[in-house]
């Protein structure tokens, strides 16, 4: 509230808040359309179509990151950890396969190891790309520009949907 930069363990802690169901049961149309463009999932159709179709990509995501998991990050060849990343709205050109491979990482270990929803991780590509294009840096500070790509994301979301998930968080006494 005074605009300054949270920590990166609060704003984990906070993104947790935000579960994918809630988080695209409130988005507003155009948000879901925006999500499913950057997706590469047809814009077309009523926000329940919309809705359904990010549900079904997000299920698909968090199956593969189990899968990922379990084969060994080591194990996918070039091709296959930028064909990973694509689907994850990562960069997916121009990048070595270590860079792949961190970014990867980076995606398991938020999505997975720390729980945070995988719509808000999607929404945060858009600013974490955004930043690279214009910095034009990737490596260092990876790790700390995903963080604050994550409180962007939040930051950026439509305030009927905040409003829902104090609600849902608060305790009966505070409601």
């Amino acid at each position: 509230r005074k605009g300054e930069m949270m920590p990166p363990d609060v704003i984990i802690k906070y993104s947790n808040y935000f579960h994918d169901e809630l988080t695209l049961d409130n988005m507003p149309r155009m948000q879901l359309i925006n999500m499913c463009k950057y997706m590469a999932i047809p814009p077309y159709g009523s926000n329940n179509l919309l809705r359904f179709q990010l549900r079904h990509r997000i299920r698909t995501l968090k199956e593969d990151d189990q899968r990922i998991l379990w084969e060994g990050i080591e194990s996918l060849t070039k091709m296959e950890l930028r064909e990973a990343c694509r689907e994850r709205g990562m960069r997916s050109t121009g990048l070595s396969k270590d860079s792949y491979r961190r970014a990867l990482q980076q995606w398991l270990d938020l999505s997975v190891n720390k729980n945070v929803p995988i719509s808000l991780l999607i929404m945060s590509r858009t600013f974490f790309l955004q930043d690279e294009m214009v910095s034009g840096v990737t490596g260092k500070g990876e790790k700390d520009s995903s963080v604050a790509s994550l409180a962007e994301a939040m930051s950026g979301l439509d305030k009927d949907l905040v409003n829902e998930i104090v609600l849902e968080m608060a305790t009966p006494q505070e409601k």
